[in-house]
């Protein structure tokens, strides 16, 4: 077989988007991928026909992300061009699965990011509108348009932000700009506001003419709080609006509808912070309050990384008598559902990710990566797994892989699992250089799942090896649980777990080790840097060095260190300093690669530049390299030709130090 390459990631196919018709008959998905030649990707929609086993071809302009079902048997899709998004509008094409027409369906004078059909002429939307404007009723089409373009023409020459937060990694400037909800009417074309403006839309649901929502309200007198929300109803049929939960009582995770009963998941963090896993709630609308029907300490999410996914998707949704969703246990992601009764089951127990899903009567939809490979459509019903697409096929029948390998270990008396992928055309009479990666979150997670470097890497002669620390997703609360504990608990069970994986690959060259990550790996990275001198090199990505400049600069503001410090810098510089890297740079001797993105608004640029300069500094051999335009994303989104330079920068740094 070929190795894998450095380049092969650019043909891999994602799969996102996945959502069944209305009566269940059929279902629809986005396929995206690299587009070298213009340096972008291009999206497609496909289409499942139940009982057939049939994938159609949908769309063919490269520009197809998303959609919504107009009925059973035509879809909406927004499919702009340039010229369009410049001007705020958003452009609907349709696609009928019986003439096999696509058609111009109507044009959305506002740039539309969610859209729900509540008949053939009036739909929901949630759209950006800027808090200086008029309301839209009050203002005819072409005077929005000439707001957008008024707006833009500024923004091209400067930025001002009177609030926090004002920007968002991924979108960019956001003062006085929030996603609103309106109604639409095609015939009329006439927009109406449902929220008021300072409320941003965060997850939404429809059943018939109800509209089920969790919405952040901030205004510039009241900054928003840490991702906490209120809870709506909207009936576009009595057009009523009803408030049922405490805008800043709940961080919300899904919002739907079982049955006709309005449910949603939703944590207060009172025990665990910001990420303490969500109990499940349904809503009384005859008593206007909320009532927990399942408590839940564990995953209810997919938290499993990769570097070769694209594109979002559902990962929770109800039918009349359960709420199926995707739940991290240890380092696969997997199906499982609660009843209104509180009872928990374990639907699926696959090796790999569930990614999203969607539920068509008997059985379920679900885009994932399992046998560690790229993502495929599969059907799975009675028990029985099918899959229905091979975009990817060719990785594993072309390519040489090499499979994951589980290796238990504990710390502090904590269970836990790490991985090990050894070398391709592994050798045990050998050694070899091995890296040590470390996921990005905290509260995220590392499994047997597809991961095109750490397979580049395998390929290229390298052990590599990674594990869930102490923080991670995947386990309990308790388990996740590190507020306060940054740098330590979690560095601990990082050494522990490295001096485990030497003993049990002796073939590995304890003079010859890498260690990386990203963001929160980032941190880490340059954590261990700063108190160990085990590591021959280090790579640093999108990474964390200064918890004190971070609360000022990073788009999550003073929330983040806030949640995790439970204080401000002025009432405890000390604390801040003490979890900061920045704080051990002067005993670091690790020669170390910095990556950064020059608009990552998530951690900044001059988190890494500061570390980069403390290295250089004190004479340690250190290089920066910084992506224009690129943000957090760029390991997994960015630019195709950006990232190839990337990994390019990477492997080159690994084989200068390591071979």
């Amino acid at each position: 077989m070929k190795k894998l390459e450095l380049k092969d990631f650019l043909k891999y196919k994602c799969l996102s988007a996945l959502k069944a018709s209305p009566l269940k008959s059929k279902a629809a998905f986005a396929v995206s991928c690299c587009n070298e030649d213009e340096n972008c990707y291009s999206s497609y929609l496909y289409g499942y026909i139940k009982g057939t086993d049939q994938i159609i071809k949908i769309s063919n302009n490269g520009r197809e992300k998303t959609f919504a079902w107009l009925d059973d048997d035509t879809l909406i899709y927004p499919c702009n061009t340039l010229q369009d998004s410049e001007n705020g509008c958003t452009v609907y094409y349709s696609y009928n699965f019986n003439t096999k027409e696509n058609k111009f369906f109507m044009k959305v004078p506002l740039l539309v990011s969610k859209i729900f059909c509540i008949n053939k002429n009036i739909f929901a939307i949630v759209a950006d509108y800027d808090l200086t404007w008029p309301e839209p009723e009050d203002i005819s089409q072409e005077e929005i348009f000439e707001l957008i373009k008024a707006k833009k023409k500024r923004d091209d020459s400067y930025l001002a932000a009177d609030e926090l937060p004002f920007r968002f990694d991924g979108m960019g400037f956001r003062n006085n700009k929030r996603s609103r909800l309106f109604l639409f009417d095609k015939q009329s074309l006439k927009i109406k506001g449902i929220t008021d403006k300072f409320s941003n839309i965060e997850f939404i649901s429809q059943k018939g003419t109800r509209i089920f929502f969790s919405s952040r309200r901030f205004t510039k007198e009241h900054p928003r709080r840490f991702d906490l929300s209120g809870l709506s109803i909207y009936d576009t049929e009595t057009e009523m609006l009803h408030e049922y939960a405490d805008e800043n009582k709940y961080r919300v995770r899904y919002v739907g509808f079982m049955g006709q009963l309005p449910i949603f998941m939703g944590s207060e963090g009172k025990r665990y912070g910001y990420q303490e896993n969500p109990f499940f709630f349904y809503i009384d609308a005859d008593k206007g309050k909320e009532y927990v029907f399942a408590q839940n300490e564990l995953s209810a999410s997919n938290a499993v990384s990769t570097d070769s996914r694209l594109g979002g998707g559902d990962y929770a949704e109800a039918d009349e008598k359960y709420l199926y969703f995707v739940s991290t246990k240890g380092g696969n992601a997997n199906i499982r559902r609660v009843s209104l009764e509180g009872n928990f089951e374990d639907v699926t127990d696959f090796v790999g990710s569930v990614d999203f899903i969607s539920l068509l009567d008997d059985q379920i939809l679900f885009i994932g990566m399992l046998d560690n490979k790229p993502q495929e459509l599969y059907s799975f019903k009675n028990g029985k797994l099918k899959a229905l697409t091979s975009f990817n096929s060719w990785v594993s029948d072309e390519r040489s892989l090499s499979k994951p390998r589980v290796l238990n270990y504990e710390n502090d008396s904590v269970s836990q699992t790490g991985y090990v992928i050894e070398p391709v055309d592994f050798d045990s009479s050998k050694k070899y250089p091995g890296i040590l990666y470390i996921h990005g979150g905290h509260k995220m997670d590392f499994g047997p799942v597809f991961y095109h470097e750490m397979q580049l890497w395998a390929n290229e002669g390298y052990f590599v090896f990674y594990t869930n620390p102490r923080g991670s997703d995947g386990y309990d609360n308790d388990f996740a649980d590190i507020i306060g504990k940054y740098g330590y608990d979690d560095y601990s069970d990082l050494m522990k777990f490295t001096d485990e994986v030497l003993s049990a690959y002796p073939q590995i060259d304890e003079d010859r080790l890498g260690v990386g990550g990203g963001s929160y790996g980032g941190f880490m990275t340059n954590w261990i840097i700063g108190h160990t001198n085990r590591f021959k090199c280090a790579v640093s990505q999108r990474s964390i060095s200064n918890f004190i400049s971070m609360f000022g600069t990073g788009d999550t503001n003073y929330r983040f260190p806030m949640w995790d410090f439970e204080t401000n810098p002025w009432m405890d510089v000390g604390r801040y300093w003490e979890h900061s890297p920045l704080k051990y740079a002067d005993r670091a001797a690790t020669p170390t690669l910095f990556i950064h993105s020059t608009d990552d608004y998530r951690c900044p640029v001059s988190e890494g530049i500061q570390m980069f300069t403390a290295l250089r500094y004190h004479g340690v051999e250190a290089r920066l390299c910084m992506f224009k335009g690129e943000g957090h994303e760029l390991s997994r989104s960015g630019k195709p030709v950006n990232r190839v330079n990337r990994l390019l920068e990477i492997t080159a740094w690994w084989d200068k130090y390591l071979k």
